[in-house]
């Protein structure tokens, strides 16, 4: 088990147990006076859970105290859970934790729980010199990607169509990059601040899964080389 790149190891802990939950979703659905049939509104999917428990050994019960705490300490921000025997990833944000001592007294468990979601490896996607794409989102849970676009020749206007908004990108130099990032909320050039030459984009740039996972995009100009990334997210 990792906690964002650390071995819990330097902890001298080990992964006993992994328990998680489904998002407990609602469907949004309402039978008005006179309906045949239920009228379905848009429902929104909430995070899922995670309770993992971990066995703390040491020589003296200072010690694992010692790396109970250091572990906790590293559990006090969302964090990045590698779980033993899982092959996806959960970006987990504590909620709780419970200590019990065992019998030897240079051991403890704990169990900590999480709420968050799980998601894979990185996706990359790159297209060059085109004025449209088609393309499949992976995952079951609508994900927000990093959108970046190197100018092969000066552009004056870039429109992108097919996210939930228009994108419009004013003046692109040859060479230079633009990167919309939706995770982080941020629109920069070369790594400096780009938002101010965007217009139309009330939401950063997300995908959709399921039965709209079909993403058809179109660029204005074709003088780039257009890179879409994001981590598939699940339930």
């Amino acid at each position: 088990m990792k906690i964002d790149e650390t071995d819990i190891r330097t902890y001298s802990a080990k992964q006993l147990t992994v328990d998680y939950t489904l998002p407990s979703t609602a469907v949004s659905v309402d039978m008005f006076d006179g309906a045949l049939i239920p009228s379905e509104g848009e429902t929104h999917t909430p995070l899922s859970g995670v309770t993992v428990g971990v066995l703390f050994r040491g020589r003296t019960r200072d010690e694992v105290q010692r790396y109970v705490s250091d572990f906790n300490a590293m559990l006090q921000k969302g964090v990045a859970l590698t779980l033993d025997g899982y092959s996806r990833r959960f970006k987990g944000y504590m909620t709780g934790n419970t200590l019990s001592k065992t019998i030897t007294k240079g051991r403890y468990t704990a169990d900590f729980t999480f709420t968050g979601y799980w998601f894979s490896e990185t996706v990359t996607l790159t297209w060059e010199n085109v004025h449209e794409v088609e393309f499949e989102a992976a995952g079951n849970r609508w994900s927000p990607c990093r959108v970046t676009i190197t100018a092969t020749e000066y552009i004056e206007e870039m429109r992108i169509n097919g996210f939930s908004d228009e994108i419009i990108i004013h003046t692109i130099p040859r060479g230079a990059t633009v990167i919309i990032d939706g995770e982080k909320g941020f629109v920069t050039i070369d790594g400096e601040n780009k938002f101010k030459d965007v217009e139309g984009m009330m939401e950063f740039p997300f995908l959709k899964t399921g039965e709209a996972k079909s993403h058809h995009l179109i660029f204005s100009d074709k003088n780039a080389i257009v890179t879409i990334e994001y981590n598939p997210m699940w339930l």
